[in-house]
């Protein structure tokens, strides 16, 4: 029986947290590029290191957007809602999203100057992705015909512009990656984490007479030493009373010398 799963407010910042270290901090998305330009001899791409920063940092937050948009189309199910909810069933769905796009936003470092306009352009931008996916509700977004999203043109422009198609094709399959992956993350949230480090119930329950044995036989042994060394001690004393016994049953040596006058 599969675990139950049971979200909370605090899942919203775990969930920021761990996209942007899989995308932006892991490499996934430094990965992408670079692969491309070896796959595809386009070299001059990771030529410049700064440029190839913009590059990824741009990508990354593409990346982000893609995923934030399935986001929000995964959490009525995720907590149980009919298939056409009430607004006010939603209200909790709203309350979770708003809670996980701040966390992006702290996740994701902007500057204390740049805050305000990096928000409003993320919010622009996401309801770009969020229009795409509430036209396309039902389509595998992680499958080949994916590809309709605003990303693998935004990704193509950023990553090859001078070989559109082929950039936009390599996007393709980035986005099916990244879709997976959020989407793994996303369910794994609120489940119980299995317990994996001790062994089986079976192997357990085969186990406990051995270790009762052992238990046992440690016990006996500790026992049976104190004893020794009681009994030991007991020698010891009745040995030095012995001497003791002796020495004042000894007659005192009688002094020959004379007195002096």
């Amino acid at each position: 029986m599969a675990a139950r799963r049971r979200l909370f407010l605090t899942h919203a910042g775990e969930l920021a947290h761990l996209l942007v270290r899989a995308i932006a901090r892991n490499a996934m998305t430094m990965e992408f590029v670079r692969g491309y330009a070896e796959r595809h001899d386009r070299h001059k791409i990771i030529a410049n290191f700064e440029r190839l920063r913009e590059i990824e940092s741009t990508i990354s937050r593409e990346a982000l957007l893609l995923i934030a948009a399935e986001v929000r189309r995964l959490l009525p199910r995720a907590f149980g809602l009919p298939r056409n909810p009430r607004p006010e069933e939603l209200a909790l769905c709203d309350v979770f999203y708003g809670e996980f796009l701040q966390a992006l936003g702290r996740a994701l470092e902007w500057s204390s100057a740049e805050t305000g306009v990096e928000t409003q352009a993320f919010h622009r931008d996401l309801e770009m992705y969020a229009k795409w996916r509430g036209r396309n509700p039902e389509l595998p977004a992680h499958g080949p015909s994916g590809g309709v999203s605003p990303f693998p043109d935004r990704c193509a422009i950023l990553l090859d512009p001078a070989i559109m198609e082929q950039a936009r094709r390599a996007a393709v399959v980035f986005q099916a990656h990244l879709l997976h992956l959020g989407t793994r993350i996303f369910l794994q949230l609120g489940r119980p984490i299995p317990y994996r480090g001790g062994p089986s119930s079976t192997s357990r329950k085969n186990a406990a007479p051995r270790v009762k044995a052992k238990v046992r036989a440690k016990t006996q042994a500790k026992t049976q030493a104190k004893t020794r060394t009681r009994a030991t001690a007991r020698k010891i004393a009745a040995r030095r009373g012995q001497g003791r016994a002796r020495s004042k049953a000894k007659p005192k040596k009688r002094s020959n010398a004379r007195p002096r006058h």
